[in-house]
Order: structure tokens, then C-alpha cells, then sequence
């Protein structure tokens, strides 16, 4: 089965905004971002000094539930680590993030939406990304299922994730450091201290500090690293955006 596959700017009508479909996880979100605006609503509800970050989780064509506005808060959290939202023109204003899961085999009413987290935290940076929002950093995420009896499986399936004694999404900084972390189910910690040296090694490329406080270099990871990915991804809009330039220099 085939990676992620992800495009910039498919909607014309948002300041920015990001597809992204993983075969693997059966995810396929569609997300725009609107920054800065004035957002509707009391005035003084509004910061000072800071941007206000507003993530709208929409559940193809159902209406969001508990488990939408639970994800929308651990996006918010997330990305309003990275959002730089004292940049001129910024503050007392608005960066509204819209996702919506167009096609997911993961998610039936009601159930869990960490499956599908990393897909919508992807589709968010790239969609920030296309917008221009001044950002500190960018970020991969990877979820992984532990089944019961101790074995790691990436990128679950449905049915994985049903049978899974433990789910875990982990997200990464550019730099490295751990960004995100959601799990769910029975585990103990040093399960999840090899789902921790597997999620780096995804989303890095690389694994955890050795003893000698060198970095070494996975060799479980068969793929491109999706910060790799993610940077690629960009590369490649900005490639096409400007070929004529690129052409005739």
C-alpha cells in the first residue's frame, strides 16, 4: 500500500489550504485556514497581545459531537505551540482552521478519533503552511496500535485499531522534541517507551539519544520520514507555483 499523499491550495477561496489522504488509515481529510480575521462575536473575548487559534472538526456531511469538540481542543493545543501569533497583524485577531473528514474507514460515530489524528494535524500544518501564518516550526505525527501481545502495528486499520490493547499518536517538532502526545487503552511505560523510539524513527528518521548523545540512525524505517514528506510537499507547490521564474532564470 502506497504513502500519504497531500496537495496545497486545492480550494481557491481560503487564504490557505491543504488535502491529505493516507491509504494506510483509510484517512482522507480536507482542512483551510482563514488568517488573520476579525472573528464575529465579543470583542473582548478577543487577546490582547496574541492570536486567537479556532479548530473546526467537521465529520463529513454528520454534525460535530462530544468527540469533535474533545479533538478540536487537542488540535488548538497543539498548534497553538507553533503559531506565532504575535507577528504584526496578528494579535486581537483570528486564525480559524477548518477540517473536514471527507472519506475515513476508522471512524463510526461515537468512537475514538486518534486514528485519524495525525491526518488531521498534517492536513492543519500544511493548510497553515499555504496560508503564510508565520509558524516556529513545523511537525509530523504518526499513530501506532499495540495489540495484545506487546507487538507495535503502524499506521493501524480499522480492524486494528478495534483489536489494539492500546492506541498512541505521537507528534514531533522539525527539531525533534515531542510535541503531542495521546493514548488511550491499557499500557505500561515501557511499552510506551518503544512506541515512543518507533514513532521518532517514523516521523524523524531517526531513533531516541544513544548512550553517547549522538543521534543514531533508525533501522526500522523502510519510508521517507513524514517531516520529510511534509517538506517535500511544500517544495513541491512552490516548484510549480514558480517554474516560469525558476525556467527563465
Amino acid at each position: 500500500m502506497g504513502g500519504p499523499i497531500a496537495s496545497l491550495h486545492p480550494l481557491s477561496r481560503a487564504d490557505g489550504s491543504a488535502s491529505y489522504k493516507c491509504p494506510a488509515t483509510g484517512s482522507n481529510v480536507l482542512g483551510s485556514v482563514n488568517a488573520p480575521i476579525e472573528l464575529p462575536g465579543r470583542r473582548d473575548a478577543l487577546k490582547p497581545e496574541d492570536a486567537t487559534i479556532e479548530v473546526f472538526v467537521k465529520p463529513g456531511t454528520a454534525p460535530g459531537g462530544v468527540g469533535e469538540r474533545h479533538i478540536e481542543g487537542i488540535l488548538r493545543g497543539a498548534l497553538g505551540r507553533i503559531i506565532l501569533g504575535r507577528e504584526k497583524g496578528y494579535p486581537r485577531r483570528g486564525v480559524v482552521i477548518t477540517l473536514a473528514v471527507v472519506g475515513c474507514d476508522n471512524i463510526a460515530r461515537g468512537s475514538s478519533y486518534l486514528p485519524i489524528l495525525p491526518a488531521l494535524l498534517h492536513t492543519s500544518i500544511l493548510a497553515l503552511l499555504s496560508a503564510s501564518v508565520p509558524l516556529s516550526m513545523t511537525f509530523s505525527a504518526t499513530v501506532l496500535a499495540v495489540d495484545s501481545s506487546g507487538e507495535i502495528v503502524c499506521e493501524p486499520s480499522s480492524t486494528d485499531a478495534a483489536a489494539a490493547a492500546s492506541l498512541h499518536v505521537l507528534a514531533f517538532t522539525s527539531q525533534g522534541h515531542l510535541l503531542l502526545n495521546e493514548s488511550e487503552g491499557r499500557f505500561d511505560f515501557d511499552t510506551w517507551e518503544r512506541v515512543y523510539e518507533r514513532a521518532l524513527a517514523i516521523c524523524h528518521g531517526t531513533s531516541a539519544l544513544g548512550s553517547d548523545g549522538d543521534v543514531a540512525m533508525s533501522e526500522n524505517v523502510d519510508a521517507q520520514p513524514l517531516e520529510g514528506f511534509v517538506r517535500d510537499t511544500v517544495e513541491d507547490h512552490i516548484h510549480r507555483e514558480y517554474a516560469w521564474k525558476i525556467d527563465a532564470a
